[in-house]
């Protein structure tokens, strides 16, 4: 696997005035973890940006403190604007390589077109986890986990995450009973879904709804939209 790396500062601004260091292109992050003191650091923006598109939140990354060591950690929260989607904060946990850990680890479905259950348009291949939570050594957690499909052979066929193949040294942190996907029958269409009106009756109804029925207009609220919390 990789070794990903980021250059980190440590940080002395805080509150709202952390709004000047992202306009300079620097983004606050937090490590913490491991019965070690919290730090607040900073990084570049840019480069914290290409790190989270490489490590996701599975990879390893090793923050290097200027002026202190090098320590390794896994990506747990970030935090973007409410509006823009801008990331505004960046936790880092301390993680001991030769230590297990728990980390959510995103699915990838293959095969569903493969599957009998779905021949002829008889059903669809539904997914019902985005995600699974597994235990490994941090240097071990795979960057997604591929679940084949195709062995789902009628409705109502499923995967359980008991029955997922983990790699090698991951195992299932997560609840066994999760369905990761199954197959149920196509959707029916919305014409399928109207029931026929007999013309007489639907003039009776009409002319009982001008004599007596008051309607009543549907509001849509609307209501003012927060702001992030300056971490």
């Amino acid at each position: 696997m990789a070794d990903i790396t980021l250059s980190v500062e440590l940080r002395t601004t805080f509150g709202k005035k952390n709004r000047a260091l992202r306009r300079q292109g620097i983004t606050p992050v937090h490590m913490y973890g491991l019965n070690e003191d919290s730090e607040s650091l900073q990084a570049d923006h840019k480069e914290l940006i290409m790190t989270l598109r490489s490590a996701g939140r599975t990879t390893p990354v090793t923050l290097q403190v200027q002026g202190g060591n090098d320590t390794v950690t896994i990506v747990r929260e970030i935090a973007r604007h409410a509006v823009s989607g801008d990331i505004q904060h960046v936790d880092f946990q301390r993680v001991d390589v030769q230590q297990e850990v728990e980390t959510p680890v995103p699915v990838v479905l293959t095969g569903q077109e493969e599957a009998p259950g779905t021949a002829g348009g008889a059903g669809v291949v539904t997914q019902g986890a985005f995600e699974i939570l597994v235990r490994a050594k941090p240097f071990d957690v795979p960057n997604e986990i591929v679940v084949d499909c195709s062995g789902l052979m009628e409705i109502d066929s499923a995967i359980l995450a008991s029955e997922v193949k983990m790699p090698r040294g991951v195992t299932l942190a997560g609840p066994e009973e999760d369905r990761i996907a199954w197959v149920q029958p196509p959707r029916v269409t919305a014409e399928e879904d109207l029931v026929p009106v007999d013309a007489d009756e639907e003039g009776l109804e009409g002319e009982e709804g001008v004599e007596g029925g008051d309607s009543e207009e549907a509001v849509e609220g609307s209501g003012d939209e927060g702001t992030a919390e300056e971490q």
